[in-house]
C-alpha cells in the first residue's frame, strides 16, 4: 500500500493531504452532484494519486479492484465514483491529464463510465506526461 505523510485535515477549509490542490470540506461536483472532500475521501484519493502516477509513469493500466487493494481497501471498486471525480478535479487544477483514465474494468478493459471516448486520449497523455 502506498501511504502519504499525515497532514491536519480535519478542520472545514483545511488544506487535503499534502498530494492534492483540493480543500477538505470543500464540496466538488460528482456527476450531477456536488459532493463534499471528506478527510477519508482525501486521504483515499492522495493515495489513488500515488499510485496511479506510478501506473502512469510504467504506461500501464490498473482495474478497480487492483486500486481498491493498492489503498488498502479504504474505497471498495464499486465505490470508486467519488474518488475518481476527486481526482479528476486534482488533475485539472493542475493542468495534468486526467489519471481516472488508467482505471479500468477488468472485465472490458476500459474507464466505467457511460462514454469511454475520452479515455484512450487521457490515458495516452498521461502516460506521456508522466513518462520517466
Amino acid at each position: 500500500m502506498v501511504t502519504t505523510p499525515d497532514a491536519p485535515t480535519d478542520a472545514p477549509g483545511a488544506t487535503a493531504p499534502q498530494d492534492l490542490v483540493l480543500t477538505t470540506g470543500e464540496r466538488y461536483p460528482v456527476g450531477e452532484r456536488l459532493h463534499t472532500l471528506t478527510p477519508r475521501l482525501a486521504r483515499a484519493t492522495a493515495d489513488a494519486r500515488q499510485v496511479l502516477v506510478d501506473v502512469a509513469a510504467h504506461r500501464e493500466t490498473i482495474t478497480y479492484g487492483e486500486l481498491s487493494e493498492e489503498i488498502g481497501g479504504t474505497v471498495l471498486p464499486r465505490h470508486m465514483g467519488p474518488l475518481l471525480h476527486m481526482l479528476d478535479h486534482d488533475c485539472a487544477a493542475r493542468g495534468e491529464p486526467a489519471l481516472a483514465a488508467l482505471v479500468v474494468s477488468a472485465a472490458s478493459g476500459e474507464v466505467g463510465t457511460a462514454s469511454t471516448t475520452w479515455a484512450p486520449p487521457e490515458r495516452l497523455a498521461c502516460w506521456e506526461y508522466w513518462a520517466p
